[in-house]
């Protein structure tokens, strides 16, 4: 008798055995997450975010492969699941492992990969006295800081204000100011500010 096929499972180690088909849902819901989001253990582990466009695919099953954008809550829309799955926040390696859980309503022991096709574009904003205001992007899979974001419009003018360089940031539908001293940053006396998506530099007159 002909045994079933065998995948490399997303790390590339132990073979598993095909996704057997299942019953499917009758409805379409909004998922329910299956696994808790840890902390990764190297800073630059990449984590998905509102309109990366990316790729899916149960391995052994290419009738499932799609191409979806991140929708702005977070949720990706899997028609073959008829869910919005989040995975917003989540590494690639969570990502997988979650759908993986979900597509267990329609096979067994499934597994899944994810490819980044597009990533969503980051910037901040630089106004005020630097050589160069206006957008300045953020390198996908990389962190911007506000030392590197001032020197990539073209530095603080000699009229700008480096002691109390604001910061203004949106989140979770409020909006405050953060104030950074760019002087001691340079001194090495504190670390340089991350800075997030969407954020605006404001570079104040030094002589008000």
């Amino acid at each position: 008798m002909a045994t079933a096929p065998v995948a490399a499972d997303v790390t590339g180690s132990v073979p598993v055995a095909a996704a057997t088909p299942v019953a499917a849902p009758a409805e379409y819901v909004v998922a329910t997450p299956t696994i808790q989001v840890e902390p990764t253990s190297s800073q630059n582990s990449y984590r998905l975010r509102a309109r990366d466009f990316i790729r899916i695919l149960v391995i052994n099953e290419p009738d499932t492969q799609i191409e979806r954008r991140i929708n702005s809550d977070g949720t990706v829309d899997i028609p073959f699941l008829k869910k919005l799955v989040p995975v917003a926040g989540l590494t690639l390696t969570q990502a997988q492992v979650e759908l993986s859980n979900q597509f267990r309503v329609y096979f067994k022991k499934p597994q899944v990969t994810i490819s980044i096709v597009t990533y969503a574009e980051r910037r901040v904003y630089v106004s005020g006295y630097v050589g160069k205001p206006g957008p300045v992007s953020i390198p996908p899979e990389e962190t911007l800081t506000l030392g590197r974001a001032l020197s990539m419009a073209g530095g603080v003018l000699p009229r700008g204000n480096r002691s109390d360089v604001a910061i203004k940031r949106s989140r979770d539908g409020s909006t405050f100011v953060i104030s950074k001293d760019v002087r001691r940053i340079d001194d090495g006396d504190e670390p340089d500010f991350i800075l997030e998506d969407e954020d605006q530099i404001y570079v104040r007159d030094s002589r008000i």
